[in-house]
């Protein structure tokens, strides 16, 4: 069993199921929902790879949790992996032994134990006129709640349905904006918190257990709302909340007689048989309530006239209409249907409408992330600004590194961050270190030495992860600072971006202090960063120093979203001259940035590039490029939005090794020379080979290699291309070629492109084939364009290719294939003429005599193709494909026809019997 769990694929920490799953346990939700999480991500199995995936990214520093909750989950854990009948893994197995032997179960269950969560909801793109959406895409709610959910502290606990409504008026916030909105069974205050947000008129939470309205009360004033025990009428104070007393079983109609709701709002309230009834009279006092100036509402299916009540909604709404009378949105999870249709009959005997509108109006996408605090705390009865305070006061600063090369407007940025209200910065912090480890000479360095600390670790330890009295703290870090001996911490703590700049444009300017060298840019340390970040699941946002100068608000934006901190606009200037934040470098290499306020736009011309930097220019470039895969394009309402990357057609393609020229190179490497043949005059061949069950069909030349690295040994295809090389200047004449030609070979993974079971459906183009008067069809060229506009005619269609004719209408072939057609049992195929006498044509050739059917090779009207009864097309890329329209017109009984079949038949033997065996596959 521990081999299978070696075999086994490592899960990407950035696909969304793996980052529901991280934030569940961090956020140290019911375990119960984890599992759930922790079973998507297996594919309905929690294997041996999830198991490792939660060792790795949750549970290897076991110190971070509450010690209880860890104690439950591990046990969860556990059980549900054996009741699968799957392997455990040892380790999971020590780790929940250890919690068994140090902490007793009544510790966890105590009605009082409460912890911080920080709410997030990220706002995907495309919604920018959303009234609710924060400038940073990111709203955050700070909330004490309870770790028992279900163990008798169920009001203070973040419930599913709760999100779900919280959601929903952030996604709909014309519903409740300008609303006077009653919340019934608020909780810890959440949805309460996001009708604040979204403008309602005026806000009343309640709750019938009076620890859970303390709770929540402090929740509010946690987020900077006042609260109200009698709120006048009239209020429209966004950040003011009334709270009250409502146990439902008590409640009267006088109690309710001053409030008069637009909105009801409940989540998870539908709970409790015995309670339902209470609750449904509540609803119904507060629905039959209609404001003294109303008048007869405008839709009559949404409300009652003889009693003026509106529809009760759950997991949805009616029809948005609650401007004269009440609606309700109740949330509810269904996880007992008997108590639901209780609950129904009750509020159809209350003469309340229900309807369900859960699939018509749904919650955007918005990406909801908890993070729990790493300490709990008893619920104290002395005043809520006291804890308040002391929760505040124990935060621990949270570091954010930014890594680059030097000379890349790292200053720039920090001077940027500095700006902000909540963070304090430290200008390269490991410099020292940096200094007494290599043995550099700098002209400041006796002064530095003297007075930072040197000992790395110390710095790491003491100053960098220190306490502080900011909420963030900022370390500009230059990338070749990070020596050997540094605690693994520097990386696995914290948030980390990386900032690149050009070297073509780093470059001019380096050597004011230092001789440029590859050491001394330091973007092989860069990337050497960016990885181990990745593989530690950290994977850094990447930003451009030109984005900045270009775009700088839409990238610290978007920097901000990937950072999870809000935006604040003062980042985006600062004053002129020396800063208190400069290190004592700062005279020998801030003089340009000590003049500047803001982010600079790029000068309009370039310095002249010093060309004996040329080699250096080389070596850094591929690394810069490699980074700069990896940016991010911002959108802003200023810019036009960035493309989409597409999908490929074969995903496992993202990831190929390419022969070009004389080397194998990854995919977004396979590149040749702008004074290549084929860029400079489309001056190239090409050949199509496809891969059948380890063997090459019709290879004539050994391609092991690029096969053999790609693992490619069956439903793929290779494109050979030959250029004539590169030319040592550009221009058309074949004399500048003298390097010799190049050769590329394009292996992918590629089943048949056409649909050969039920057919394709082709049209005729109205552009021509060549003539080989101009460009003769037998060369397999790479000048395509004469295809190209074939195809974008067939594209225009909707149909899979486009017939070409010739010059005299005859036709000659599809903008892909050759074509035959079967009448009265003869095969006939257009001559040669004007199309490519292909291989995979050839061989069809060859089958059809062999298969003792008469063959034609001969000149072929549009009107015969029409009228024929059967029809198909070859090629490499696409095999025998049968064609069953063309030009709207079927082709026999439109199916495949019975001579098609039996070729497709022979075609299919032949590719498995013949072709060029690959040398490792057969060893294997």
């Amino acid at each position: 069993m521990a081999t299978a769990a070696v075999e086994e694929q490592e899960l990407d920490p950035s696909l969304p199921a793996c980052v529901n799953l991280i934030s569940a346990i961090l956020a140290m939700e019911p375990s119960d929902l984890v599992i759930s999480h922790a079973r998507a991500c297996g594919g309905g199995s929690i294997t041996e790879s999830v198991q490792k995936f939660i060792w790795d990214h949750c549970l290897s520093t076991p110190g971070d949790f509450y010690a209880p909750y860890l104690k439950i989950f591990l046990k969860k854990l556990i059980s549900e992996v054996e009741f699968d009948h799957g392997y455990v893994l040892d380790y999971l197995y020590e780790l929940y032994a250890q919690y068994m032997t140090s902490f007793k179960d009544d510790s966890f269950g105590k009605r009082d134990t409460r912890v911080c969560k920080r709410i997030s909801y990220i706002f995907p793109d495309g919604c920018s006129e959303l009234q609710s959406k924060q400038h940073s895409r990111a709203l955050v709610f700070t909330l004490q709640c309870s770790l028992n959910m279900l163990e008798g502290d169920t009001g203070c606990s973040i419930w599913p349905s709760s999100l779900f409504l919280s959601e929903l008026i952030l996604s709909h916030p014309k519903l409740f904006s300008n609303k006077s909105c009653f919340e019934i069974g608020s909780g810890v205050g959440l949805v309460g918190l996001c009708l604040a947000h979204v403008k309602a008129s005026k806000v009343i939470l309640s709750d019938g257990d009076l620890s859970t309205l303390a709770n929540m009360k402090f929740n509010l004033e946690l987020n900077h709302l006042n609260i109200e025990t009698d709120m006048p009428q009239g209020s429209e104070n966004p950040i003011m909340v009334k709270c009250m007393h409502l146990p439902w079983e008590s409640t009267s109609e006088s109690q309710l007689q001053d409030i008069v709701p637009d909105v009801v709002l409940g989540a998870d309230v539908i709970y409790d048989p015995v309670c339902l009834p209470h609750l449904v009279r509540v609803l119904a006092i507060l629905l039959n309530r209609t404001k003294s100036d109303s008048c007869k509402p405008e839709n009559g299916d949404a409300c009652d006239e003889s009693v003026g009540r509106c529809k009760v909604v759950y997991n949805g709404r009616a029809d948005g209409k609650s401007k004269e009378a009440p609606v309700a949105y109740i949330a509810y999870v269904i996880r007992n249907i008997e108590t639901f249709d209780y609950f129904l009959s009750l509020a159809k005997q209350a003469n309340l409408d229900i309807m369900d509108l859960s699939d018509s109006l749904k919650p955007l996408n918005l990406l909801r992330y908890m993070q729990s605090y790493n300490q709990t705390h008893q619920q104290s009865h002395g005043s809520i600004r006291s804890i308040r305070s002391e929760m505040v006061g124990s935060e621990i600063v949270e570091v954010i590194h930014s890594w680059s090369a030097p000379r890349s407007l790292s200053t720039s940025t920090m001077y940027s961050f500095a700006q902000r209200d909540d963070i304090e910065v430290l200008d390269e912090p490991l410099y020292a270190n940096f200094l007494r480890v290599t043995g550099l000479d700098r002209p400041y360095r006796k002064e530095l030495l003297s007075k930072m600390e040197s000992d790395g670790n110390k710095v790491v330890n003491d100053i960098i992860f220190g306490p502080g009295r900011m909420k963030y703290r900022y370390c500009k870090h230059i990338a070749k600072q990070r020596v050997p001996g540094l605690t693994n911490d520097l990386m696995k703590k914290g948030k980390h971006f990386i900032l690149i700049r050009n070297p073509l444009d780093i470059l001019p300017s380096f050597d004011k202090v230092v001789a440029p060298s590859f050491f001394e840019l330091g973007l092989a340390e860069l990337v050497c960063i960016y990885n181990e970040l990745r593989e530690l699941g950290k994977s850094p946002p990447v930003i451009d120093a030109a984005d900045l100068q270009q775009h700088p608000e839409a990238t610290l934006r978007g920097l901000c979203d990937d950072l999870e901190i809000p935006f604040q606009p003062t980042m985006l200037s600062w004053e002129e001259g020396p800063k208190s934040i400069d290190g004592l470098w700062a005279p020998w290499w801030y003089e340009s940035i000590h003049k500047s306020t803001c982010f600079n736009q790029a000068k309009r011309y370039p310095q002249t590039f010093p060309f004996s930097l040329y080699d250096l220019l080389e070596q850094s470039l591929p690394l810069y490029n490699m980074l700069r895969r990896h940016v991010k394009k911002k959108q802003s309402s200023l810019l036009s939005p960035p493309l989409p990357l597409p999908d490929l057609p074969v995903p496992t393609n993202e990831k190929i090794l390419v022969w070009v020229g004389d080397e194998i190179v990854p995919r977004d490497s396979a590149k040749v020379s702008v004074f290549d043949s084929v860029v400079q005059g489309g001056d190239s061949v090409w050949e199509g080979l496809r891969v059948y069950n380890g063997k090459i069909f019709k290879l004539e030349e050994h391609l092991d290699r690029t096969l053999i690295r790609n693992g490619m040994f069956d439903n793929s295809h290779i494109r050979l291309s030959l250029t004539r090389g590169k030319k040592v200047t550009s221009g058309m004449s074949p004399a500048f070629n003298l390097y010799g030609c190049t050769l590329i070979v394009l292996a992918e993974w590629k089943p048949p492109v056409y649909d050969n079971t039920r057919g394709i459906v082709l049209v005729t183009a109205s552009t021509r084939r060549n003539s080989p008067n101009s460009l003769d069809s037998k060369i397999h060229h790479n000048n395509l364009l004469n295809n190209i506009l074939a195809k974008i005619e067939g594209n225009n269609a909707k149909v899979d290719d486009a017939i070409m004719l010739d010059k005299d209408g005859y036709v000659s072939e599809t903008n892909a294939t050759n074509i035959f057609i079967v009448k009265k049992g003869r095969v006939s195929t257009p001559h040669a003429d004007y199309c490519l006498p292909g291989i995979t044509r050839a061989t069809i050739m060859d089958l059809v005599v062999k298969e003792d059917l008469i063959l034609e090779e001969r000149r072929i009207s549009l009107s015969e193709v029409h009228t024929a009864d059967e029809m198909w097309t070859s090629g490499t890329m696409g095999e025998l494909s049968p064609v069953v329209k063309v030009d709207g017109r079927r082709i026999g009984d439109g199916e495949i026809g019975p001579v098609t079949k039996r070729l497709q038949d022979a075609y299919k033997n032949l590719t498995q019997q013949s072709g060029v065996p690959i040398p490792t596959y057969l060893a294997n």
